[in-house]
């Protein structure tokens, strides 16, 4: 029987619009719409015969019908819009910071104007140095930046739609104010006509279409947050948030606005990050959503541990509260390798590669009409890719849909004709990230947070108890507690993801919970004009040396101290917008004697070195050196530059690995700034890239620094 494939494309936004202002603070909705969501409904119209489902949020609707009907402003919009020669000495700054906001090697790096503007800013310039930079720039290069930033987050799609940008990035420099006009008006046609593509591809059968609770929250928490107990046992956890009426209220609006833009309900559901919990099954199933769909480690868990692969290729029912909805789950090592590793790969080779994972499972899989569910961040991944993910794509769909023993589906198409005969038991409480709620609670800041949160939607439901407030007040006062329930303001709060822009996190949510005391004419509690983000914690990316280090190279833990003062690279505190759950790397430890670089790369338990399995170590400055470890395997291993074996490297895998490069091999001397990245590849594919982009930064310890870090 062919195996069934439904790719699932999420796409979410976080509100971005402040209340107060009425104006959207971030132009992320803008930018990702002239990107990454034409591009992928105008790319499955290139190919009529391959199916999947989209996932749109309904505050990524919300926010772009916001933008076409002027119900909002976007304030990175109107600071392009300001002609060059008028410029303000703080919009000149402000576009010296803003305006380089993109992935530098795929997206600005390939046009050779916007390349040299960030030159002439410089790649690490401190916020605190732009004003003084801004007086270099002329205004013909600040109408140059104005339309380059805007220009670079157009997509193939766009491309091959509105044939003015592509003879604009023809043209590359010498912008006038019609050619930025040209621009703009070419955003908001494609924010005006976009949802209306994903609506022709539902009425033809092409695409499904699901949603998500209205402000992406973790729908369980808002249900009652003393659930994360079940999957989080001894962890502090805030005072008790308990709402199941905002948790419905989410599900049913999301179902309304769906109906309103699409013509017909939504079918299923992606809940916010993959959260679930048994109580939300009776809800579903009165809103008339058949399906919901979450990461395998919820099913392992809800099967009790048991982790046989042909239990994964296949849907499930389950109940609750005499409620039945079907359920599915994501295939996790599929999904990351799009999300994370194909763009570091040839687009043919990454395709090759999950089109042979996709044809094994149909060999193996023991189901009839077995599923594979395909799900990931639909938006982010394709900044990574030099062509936007363009040919990657293209040969993924077209192989996918020739392919005789591979099906490309949506998931309420398959459901009807393959009925699930299987139910679970129980449902494992949890998110698709490590099938808990770490990510969200737990943490001071998060708890913090919650505990906010909690005091105002009290404070509200008193004043509607008491008759304080009209129905309207209150109505919308909840539309401010439903957006503070979102989920994107605990993701960037504590220390597990970390932004630029982690203050105006914390400020979007905070004037959210403001906006409800002004709804109801009560002054703002001091507490909320307080931000809650510590962000000096946030700004290094790990853990920095303390000390030189002189460790044993024999893949073992020798010694407790033999890695103290080190610095530590954590690969799950990496500064992104998305999450990965199958790193094969744990951490990466690093430091130096006098003449020596040394390395330690924690891998995973479960990592198996199948295949040719290798580690590349890419030095960046002070000059572009590649150390390569082309096999890796318990023992003593061999060390190449240039393909020539490195007198003096020392690499052993054991327990950990360890690695030993003396500085002349790195052409390093001290008191230099150097810069490194790991990849560890499998048969010619990249598994992991360490960090997931740029590199890590340090300056080589020199007499000061062992002046000023000397132990005892």
């Amino acid at each position: 029987m062919p195996l069934h494939v439904a790719f699932l494309w999420h796409m979410h936004q976080p509100d971005y619009v402040d209340p107060a202002l009425g104006a959207a603070l971030m132009p992320w909705v803008r930018l990702h719409a002239t990107k990454g969501y034409l591009d992928m409904i105008w790319h499955v119209e290139q190919h009529p015969e391959f199916r999947c489902t989209f996932n749109l949020t309904p505050i990524l609707i919300k926010q772009i019908r916001q933008l076409v009907d002027g119900e909002a402003r976007d304030l990175w919009r109107d600071l392009a819009a300001v002609p060059a020669s008028e410029l303000t000495g703080p919009q000149k700054t402000g576009i010296l910071e803003h305006f380089f906001k993109a992935n530098w090697e795929t997206m600005v790096k390939p046009h050779s104007r916007y390349w040299a503007l960030l030159q002439q800013r410089g790649m690490r310039t401190p916020v605190t140095e732009l004003a003084r930079v801004a007086g270099q720039f002329s205004a013909q290069d600040y109408r140059d930046l104005q339309v380059w930033f805007n220009l670079a987050w157009f997509g193939y799609a766009a491309d091959e739609l509105y044939p003015q940008l592509r003879d604009l990035k023809q043209k590359g420099r010498g912008f006038t104010e019609d050619d930025k006009r040209v621009v703009l008006d070419c955003q908001q046609d494609v924010l005006r006509r976009l949802l209306g593509h994903y609506k022709a591809g539902a009425e033809r059968g092409q695409i499904e279409i699901s949603t998500t609770p209205f402000y992406h929250p973790i729908l369980p928490l808002v249900y009652d947050s003393d659930f994360a107990r079940r999957c989080m046992p001894g962890r502090a956890l805030p005072p008790r948030f308990s709402h199941p009426e905002d948790a419905r209220a989410h599900l049913a609006a999301a179902v309304a606005q769906h109906t309103e833009v699409f013509g017909a309900p939504p079918r299923g559901i992606w809940p916010s990050e993959g959260s679930v919990c048994p109580e939300l099954v009776p809800i579903l199933h009165d809103l008339g959503l058949e399906w919901f769909a979450t990461d395998e480690e919820i099913l392992w868990r809800s099967l009790g541990g048991q982790r046989n692969r042909n239990d994964l290729y296949q849907a499930y029912r389950v109940q609750q509260g005499g409620a039945e909805v079907s359920a599915v789950f994501r295939e996790r090592s599929l999904s990351d390798f799009i999300g994370f590793t194909a763009a570091r790969n040839a687009p043919d080779r990454a395709a090759d590669f999950l089109l042979g994972h996709l044809e094994q499972i149909a060999r193996h899989s023991g189901e009839d009409d077995p599923l594979c569910a395909i799900i990931l961040d639909g938006e982010n991944c394709w900044e990574h890719f030099t062509d936007g993910g363009r040919a990657f794509l293209d040969a993924l769909y077209r192989r996918i849909s020739r392919h005789d023993q591979l099906r490309p589906t949506g998931f309420h198409a398959y459901l009807q004709g393959h009925p699930p005969r299987r139910a679970l038991s129980q449902l494992q409480t949890g998110s698709w990230i490590n099938a808990d709620f770490d990510i969200w609670i737990g943490d001071p800041e998060e708890n913090r947070a919650w505990e906010l949160l909690g005091k105002t939607r009290a404070f509200l439901q008193g004043k509607a108890d008491r008759h304080e407030i009209t129905e309207e007040q209150h109505r919308r006062a909840l539309e401010s507690i439903y957006a503070a329930e979102g989920s994107d303001w605990f993701w960037w709060y504590g220390g597990d993801f970390v932004t630029d822009n982690d203050l105006l996190f914390d400020q979007l949510f905070r004037s959210h919970l403001q906006n409800v005391y002004r709804i109801c004419g009560v002054p703002v509690p001091d507490e909320l004009q307080m931000r809650i983000c510590r962000s000096e914690m946030h700004d290094q990316e790990y853990q920095p040396m303390a000390a030189l280090i002189s460790p044993q190279i024999d893949g073992a833990v020798t010694s407790f101290y033999e890695w103290t003062g080190a610095a530590v690279y954590e690969t799950d505190k990496g500064m992104s917008a998305m999450a990965r759950t199958t790193r094969p790397v744990e951490a990466v430890l690093f430091g130096t004697d006098s003449d020596t670089f040394y390395l330690r790369v924690n891998l995973r338990a479960d990592v198996a070195l199948t295949g040719k399995t290798g580690l590349r170590i890419t030095v960046t400055e002070p000059q572009l050196t590649v150390v390569e470890i082309p096999q890796l395997r318990v023992g003593e291993l061999d060390c190449y530059v240039l393909n020539i074996t490195t007198a003096g490297c020392k690499a052993v895998l054991g327990q950990i690995l360890e690695i030993a490069i003396p500085f002349r091999v790195l052409h390093w001397k001290p008191g230099v700034e150097a810069g490194f990245y790991l990849q560890l590849n499998r048969d010619g594919v990249v598994l992991e890239r360490i960090p997931s982009a740029r590199e890590i930064r340090f300056r080589i310890p020199d007499d000061r620094f062992v002046a000023e870090n000397w132990q005892v």
